[in-house]
């Protein structure tokens, strides 16, 4: 079965993928139009008011570090965002008689969006025994990828990120320095 994804550049050593469906859009905006909130974990940088709603805006890498139990990187200080928006689950078909979808999307800060990739299963890797307990609530596999630029360096995995399991992480996710994000 033929899936594509959406590779996103979180930081300069970490990439994860998302099925292209569950991408919206990409926007760039002023860190200065993100509404902080108080009281939530870091990761969440706050809200921006996007067409008269209000949309999520997280850092994607601090929050998989933060969940994953990993070491924090230094925070960017850009003041122009890159945002990929996201979608808890596929658009499904149109319903004349809803007015507004009921899954409110999620705006990702990423380092930069990547090509999409068009995948077969049998490219997907299971994730490894000694990172499945870590990683498997969040990602579905890997994929081993080869850096585009040096054709001596060696692949890398990419985790292929389950959307869903990211929607449901957030709304039970709290932080020593903050409450749950709900």
């Amino acid at each position: 079965m033929l899936r594509t994804y959406a590779g996103l550049q979180l930081s300069p050593k970490v990439q994860v993928m998302v099925p292209i469906e569950q991408v919206i859009e990409e926007i760039t905006l002023s860190r200065r139009q993100i509404c902080p909130i108080p009281g939530v974990p870091e990761a969440i940088l706050g809200v921006v008011n996007t067409g008269g709603k209000l949309l999520w805006v997280i850092d994607l890498a601090d929050f998989l570090t933060e969940v994953l139990g990993l070491t924090r990187r230094s925070p960017s200080r850009v003041d122009e965002l890159t945002l990929v928006v996201i979608r808890k689950d596929p658009t499904p078909e149109p319903d004349p008689q809803e007015e507004e979808s009921t899954v409110t999307p999620l705006a990702c800060l990423v380092c930069d969006r990547l090509a999409t990739l068009t995948l077969n299963s049998t490219q997907l890797t299971p994730i490894p025994d000694p990172w499945r307990p870590l990683l498997r609530p969040l990602f579905s596999g890997l994929i081993w990828i080869a850096p585009p630029s040096d054709a001596a360096a060696r692949r890398f995995p990419v985790g292929l990120l389950q959307v869903s399991a990211l929607f449901d992480a957030l709304s039970r996710h709290s932080s020593p320095t903050a409450g749950e994000f709900r």
